[in-house]
């Protein structure tokens, strides 16, 4: 049995899980658990049923693994694979024929889920972490981290949640998708070169189940969805192929890779509070939202997301029908006739005291040390129970947003306020009285952010063009490879906090905002560059970030020279906007949409870094010579750059150069930026 993959093919013996038949052949090991007390991982090949598409390219295969020994254990790969990809998706289901329990071993969790042994005594180990929460810039952040040879000798650990192996004759790359704040991880990898061989695996942490959990055929144990790459020759090679995969492959639903232009009114909200000293929701009404939709249609939103205040309680999520009367009918048609999106603002763990899900099920509120989680008010709203998501209360959650989709048209759920940890509860999904409330406490958190993927998942299923979009704009939230196979992140709103420099409380800050970066000017868009670091390994496009419109030019120019990396995100007070301001950020985001979607699929060359002169991001795709190039300098700067070759002749700068000319393939371009200056250089196709 073998199925086709990418320059390839998986092959199905006794011994192994499968194995990667392409430039080498590597065998992955089929999992161990611990089940009853005892290690099991006896599993032989079966079956394999046939191809299921899941979407165009994508096919999903069920393969069925079965025990010898008593008691008889079934284990189903699911296999996702595609011919226009070498990235490889999996995971598994654990079944029994009769009830069995999985055990810890030493108070710990014990799944190996695979490991992969391969020759080189030359191999480069390298781990690229994924969510560590800078507070210096108040976001998360990307690190790639290599491993010198005497560590991999003493057997080495680190959480990932990508692990690269360069190494002769190929290169391998493999990852998991859940997600914790760096360095606490849920799942892990292990790294070991013994013999001229070098193994990798891949395990449970903690969490990933509680003692005692019981597996069935009726309930069996669902593992993370793993993937594994062994295309190309060097790193760079596999971490091409992978952020094409992620924003060709990973989703079922590509809507969240689209390059859409959003806009997000709490910045306005919070400049209520903070400038004029009124509430938060003074000017949530029909007729700010409208006024705002019209300027935001003519700078080119395509999504309009109104924040937290558009709602009478959370948890019946209904339209406040004082601010909105007739059901936000007004706001829905003025959306339509611009064709655009309706967002709305949701904490997906919070239901208001008098609201009707804690009523009917009062069952479902978070509990930590045998109290139930409570919060006051909810941004001038009333106060409200936690809710868990690892219990019964998701299912209700999916019905609320399909419900909301088909009564009001929303088609962005930005959902907010999710900290990992929240329940110890032994009445929900995640232990029992029988485990203690620190394990409890870790099953929740594992559990949480695969119930988050599931919600969003199924909500873009049943409702097409749906994207769903998570705040980590704090630390201690969910962050990983697992949420972007649902939706996408919002990274970064104002930056940093005043208390993120230890700024004493005897220093008096007139207004008393809580963001540093609150202002127009340079620095903002400079610490909010930050989803940029993270286009090497995954799309730019996948992380949210809002920008400020407000004059000077030097911070407008700024501001769309950072948003159109990826952020795309736009909040702030377009009422105010002038004919100038609008135009100007008219014709900037036209010329880009024109470029789009070629500025998402190229992979970034970077030359400087954040904050130096110049600093410099090249986003052209060779193929279609399209794109953009992004030119900022702290001091006044002369640039000459020369770009990447072309494969396209008629490639040409169409806008943003002082001067370019043709070098072959290739173009030269000249900029000249003054302190503090940026510049967008837009690149197209000659019209024929």
């Amino acid at each position: 049995m073998n199925i086709p993959i990418q320059g390839g093919s998986l092959d199905f013996a006794p011994g192994s899980l499968f194995t990667i038949n392409a430039k080498e052949s590597l065998s992955l090991s089929v999992p161990r658990f611990q089940v009853d007390g005892k290690s099991r991982n006896d599993f032989r090949f079966v079956s394999a049923g046939n191809a299921t598409p899941i979407k165009q390219g994508v096919d999903e295969y069920r393969i069925t693994y079965e025990t010898e020994t008593s008691p008889q254990l079934t284990l189903k790969l699911v296999l996702r694979v595609s011919q226009a990809t070498p990235v490889i998706r999996f995971r598994y289901e654990l079944h029994a024929a009769e009830a069995v329990c999985l055990t810890n071993v030493d108070n710990r969790n014990a799944v190996e889920y695979f490991a992969v042994t391969a020759p080189g005594s030359e191999a480069e180990v390298s781990e690229i972490q994924f969510s560590n929460f800078d507070p210096g810039v108040h976001s998360f952040v990307p690190h790639k981290q290599t491993y010198p040879d005497y560590q991999l000798r003493a057997g080495l650990r680190f959480a990932g949640p990508i692990a690269l192996i360069d190494r002769k004759p190929g290169s391998l790359l493999a990852a998991f998708e859940h997600g914790s704040e760096h360095p606490e991880t849920f799942l892990g990898f292990g790294c070991e070169l013994e013999d001229n061989a070098l193994t990798l695996t891949v395990s449970a942490v903690k969490g990933n189940y509680y003692h005692g959990q019981e597996v069935s055929m009726d309930k069996p144990f669902t593992s993370v969805w793993f993937e594994l790459c062994t295309a190309g020759t060097s790193v760079e090679d596999l971490l091409k192929e992978y952020r094409r995969f992620v924003l060709d492959y990973m989703a079922e639903s590509e809507e969240s890779r689209l390059p859409y232009v959003y806009y997000n009114s709490w910045n306005y909200q919070e400049r209520q509070k903070y400038f004029e000293n009124k509430p938060y929701l003074s000017e949530m009404n029909t007729e700010r939202m409208c006024q705002e939709i019209d300027v935001a249609h003519q700078i080119g939103v395509d999504v309009f997301v109104i924040d937290t205040g558009w709602y009478t309680k959370t948890g019946d999520w209904w339209v406040n029908q004082e601010r909105f009367p007739e059901n936000m009918q007004a706001v829905r048609e003025r959306l339509q006739q611009y064709g655009m999106k309706l967002g709305l603002w949701f904490n997906p763990i919070v239901a208001a005291k008098s609201s009707e899900i804690v009523k009917a099920h009062p069952e479902y509120i978070m509990e930590q040390s045998g109290k139930q989680r409570y919060h006051d008010q909810i941004w001038e709203t009333e106060g409200s129970y936690g809710m868990c998501l690892a219990s019964n209360y998701a299912d209700w959650f999916i019905e609320k947003l399909c419900k909301l989709h088909e009564e009001l048209g929303v088609s962005y759920f930005k959902w907010d306020g999710i900290g990992q940890y929240g329940c110890d509860s032994a009445d929900h999904n995640h232990g029992t009285e029988d485990n203690s409330p620190e394990e409890r406490a870790q099953c929740y958190a594992y559990e949480m952010g695969r119930q988050m993927i599931r919600i969003a998942s199924e909500v873009s299923r049943r409702c097409p063009g749906v994207i769903v979009d998570f705040d980590i704009t704090e630390g201690g939230r969910f962050v990983g490879l697992g949420f972007l196979a649902a939706g996408k992140y919002f990274l970064i709103n104002n930056g940093p906090y005043f208390h993120n420099f230890d700024i004493p409380d005897w220093v008096n800050i007139t207004p008393d905002t809580i963001n540093v970066f609150f202002y127009p000017g340079a620095a903002r868009p400079r610490v909010c560059r930050q989803g940029i670091l993270f286009d090497s390994f995954v799309p730019s496009i996948l992380f949210l970030t809002h920008f400020l419109p407000d004059k000077p030019r030097l911070s407008q120019e700024n501001s769309t020279a950072t948003m159109l990396l990826g952020g795309n995100g736009i909040w702030g007070d377009l009422v105010t906007m002038d004919k100038e301001d609008v135009q100007f950020f008219q014709e900037q985001i036209t010329r880009y949409k024109s470029v789009a979607k070629a500025v998402v699929r190229s992979y970034p060359i970077t030359n400087g870094f954040i904050g130096s002169s110049p600093e410099i991001y090249e986003k052209l795709d060779p193929e279609t010579g399209k794109g953009l190039m992004a030119m900022f300098a702290v001091k006044k700067s002369s640039i000459t750059y020369l770009t990447q070759p072309l494969n396209i002749d008629s490639a040409t700068v169409v806008y943003g150069a002082d001067a370019w000319e043709r070098k072959g393939k290739q173009l030269q371009i000249s900029v000249e930026l003054g302190a503090d200056e940026a510049r967008v250089v837009y690149v197209d196709r000659q019209a024929e």
